[in-house]
C-alpha cells in the first residue's frame, strides 16, 4: 500500500505507535498528507515528555499560529507550570530529587523579544501579566524594559493592566532602571512621563544611565534635574552593573563611567560639574575616581582625571607601584612630589622586585637608604646593586644599621658579594657576631669585608639610648646621626 493511498486512521495509529520525537518529526516531513494529520501529536508529545518547552521556543519566534497550538493541545496557559520532572544528579551531591521549580511562561519571552502581536494574543489568555514571573522575579515588564521594546510595554500596561514598580527586590532591578542600564532612552522617557519629582528619579537612574554609555540619555536625566554626584546607594543584593559589592555600596555617575572606563562619558560628566573627588564605594574608607582608575591600569581615563584637577596623594602612587604601571605613576609624581608623601615608597617598590619602577622613584628623590635595607632583607640581588650603584651609602647612617650587618644575620651569600664589589665597610661587632654565630662559608666572606676603625655605638652616638631612672623610660641621648664617611674621614 503506497503512503497517497494509506487510510487516515493507519496514518494516525503509525504516529501514536512513535515512540520519540524525533520519529514523529520523520512522519511528518514525508509529506503534507502526514504533516495534517500528525503534527498535532507532535504538539502533545513535546506536552507530555518535555513539559510543553517546546511552547516557549515557539513564543522566543514570535510564531502565534504554534503558540495557539499548544495552547489547543491543553498547555496550561492560564496557570504557571510546573516542571514535574526531576533534575539530573550532579557528581557529590544526594541522588536526583523531584523538581518544584516553576517553568517560565511564554508571556515571558514574547515580552523579552519584543513580540508584540504574540503579547496581545497571550494577553486575552492570561490573568494578567504581573501574575507571571521567572524564578528571579522578573515581569514581562521587566523584560520588556532590559529589551527596549517600549510597544510591547505599551501593550502591557494598557491592555493587560500591569502595573509598573519603581521599587528593586533582592534579585531584581525596577523596570525603568533596567531600561536605564540597558541604554534605552526612549523606554525611559516613557516611564517617567507619569512619575512625579522626575529630578529625583532622573537622579537615582543616572548611575545606570552612565553605565549603559548612552551620552544621550545621561543628558536627557540631566536636563530633567538629575543631580550630577547623586549617589546611589545599594539596599538589596550587589548589582553588577554598577560592579557594587554588597549592600551599602555607593556608586556615583562618574565612578560608574570610570569603573567601565568609559572615557567619553567621563569627559562628559567632568563637564557637567562631576566631582572628580568625589569618594564612592562603602563608606569606610571611600575610593576617588582617579584610585579606581588606578586599580584598572586605566591611564587614559586617568590622564582625563588629573587634567580635570583630581587630588593626588601617597595612596594614589602606591596603588601605581603595585600595579607597576610606569606611566601612570611618572604622571602622578608630576603632580604629587616626594615631600608630600608621608611614607618612603621606594620601600613599597622593593616589593614589586621592579627595576624600572624602583628608577622612577629613585629619580624623584625618595630615601634610598630605607630602601637598600628593605632590598636587602628581600634578597634582592638587582635592586640593591642599583641602589649601590646610584650612590646610596651602604653604612645605613641615617638608620644607624650596617648593611654588612644585615647581610651576615641573612646568611645572604650574593648580597655579600654585591656589597663586597662595591666596597662595603662592616663594623667590628658584624665580624664578631659572625664569628660567633655564622656558618663558616658566611664568616670566610665576612671577613674579607674592609673594618671600619670604630664601633658602631661610637660612631653614631645618638641613636643609643641609655636609661634615665628619673623619667622612668628610655631616652634618646643625642640625634646626631651624621654621616659615615664625614666621621670616618
Amino acid at each position: 500500500m503506497s503512503i497517497p493511498t494509506m487510510p487516515n486512521d493507519v496514518i494516525l495509529l503509525i504516529g501514536q505507535q512513535s515512540q520519540s520525537q524525533a520519529d514523529l518529526h520523520a512522519l511528518v516531513r514525508t509529506s503534507r498528507c502526514f504533516y495534517l494529520l500528525l503534527k498535532h501529536l507532535l504538539y502533545q508529545h513535546n506536552l507530555n515528555y518535555h513539559d510543553g518547552d517546546g511552547i516557549l521556543q515557539a513564543a522566543k519566534l514570535g510564531s502565534i499560529p504554534a503558540v495557539a497550538q499548544f495552547i489547543k493541545e491543553g498547555y496550561p496557559v492560564k496557570d504557571r507550570p510546573s516542571h514535574e520532572g526531576e533534575h539530573p544528579q550532579v557528581s557529590g551531591f544526594t541522588i536526583p530529587s523531584p523538581c518544584t521549580c516553576y517553568m517560565e511562561h511564554p508571556i515571558l519571552y514574547a515580552a523579552e523579544y519584543g513580540h508584540t502581536e504574540l503579547v496581545r494574543y497571550l494577553l486575552v489568555s492570561c490573568p494578567g501579566p504581573e501574575e507571571f514571573k521567572n524564578n528571579l522575579g522578573e515581569t514581562p515588564i521587566h523584560l520588556a524594559a532590559r529589551s527596549g521594546s517600549l510597544s510591547v510595554i505599551k501593550a502591557l500596561l494598557n491592555e493587560g493592566g500591569a502595573k509598573v514598580s519603581m521599587l528593586d527586590t533582592n534579585f531584581t532591578l525596577a523596570p525603568i532602571k533596567e531600561a536605564a542600564v540597558n541604554g534605552h532612552t526612549h523606554v525611559v522617557e516613557y516611564l517617567l512621563l507619569d512619575t512625579l519629582n522626575k529630578h529625583d528619579y532622573a537622579s537615582s537612574l543616572l548611575p545606570f544611565a552612565a553605565a549603559s554609555g548612552n551620552i544621550a540619555l545621561v543628558s536627557m536625566l540631566l536636563d530633567l534635574g538629575a543631580q550630577i554626584n547623586h549617589k546611589y546607594v545599594e539596599r538589596q543584593a550587589p548589582r553588577k552593573a554598577l560592579n557594587s559589592r554588597g549592600r551599602g555600596y555607593e556608586s556615583t555617575a562618574l565612578s560608574v563611567a570610570v569603573s567601565y572606563g568609559d572615557v567619553t562619558m567621563v569627559k562628559h560628566l567632568l563637564s557637567h560639574g562631576a566631582d572628580v573627588n568625589l569618594q564612592t564605594g562603602f563608606r569606610t574608607p571611600g575610593r576617588t575616581p582617579l584610585y579606581m582608575a588606578l586599580e584598572k591600569n586605566d591611564n587614559e581615563v586617568g590622564k582625563v582625571l588629573l587634567a580635570h584637577g583630581a587630588d593626588t596623594d601617597d595612596e594614589h602612587v602606591r596603588e601605581a607601584i603595585y600595579q607597576r604601571n610606569k606611566i601612570a605613576l611618572k604622571m602622578l609624581l608630576a603632580k604629587h612630589k616626594m615631600y608630600e608623601c608621608p611614607i618612603n615608597l621606594l620601600d613599597v617598590a622593593a616589593a614589586t622586585e621592579d627595576t624600572e619602577i624602583f628608577q622612577i622613584l629613585l629619580d624623584a628623590g625618595f630615601n634610598e637608604e630605607a630602601a637598600l635595607l628593605e632590598a636587602i632583607n628581600r634578597g634582592q640581588e638587582e635592586i640593591v646593586t642599583l641602589l649601590l650603584a646610584h650612590g646610596t651609602d651602604h653604612d645605613l647612617p641615617s638608620l644607624c644599621k650596617s648593611a654588612v650587618g644585615v647581610v651576615i644575620a641573612n646568611r645572604d651569600v650574593g648580597l655579600m658579594r654585591v656589597l663586597l664589589r662595591y666596597g662595603a665597610h662592616a663594623y667590628p661587632e658584624d665580624l664578631e657576631a659572625a664569628r660567633l654565630f655564622a656558618p663558616e662559608h658566611i664568616l670566610k666572606l665576612a671577613e674579607k669585608f674592609p673594618l671600619h676603625s670604630r664601633r658602631k655605638r661610637d660612631m653614631y652616638p645618638g641613636p643609643f639610648v641609655a636609661y634615665n631612672a628619673s623619667q622612668e623610660g628610655w631616652l634618646l641621648v643625642d640625634q646626631d646621626w651624621g654621616s659615615t664617611r664625614r666621621r670616618l674621614w
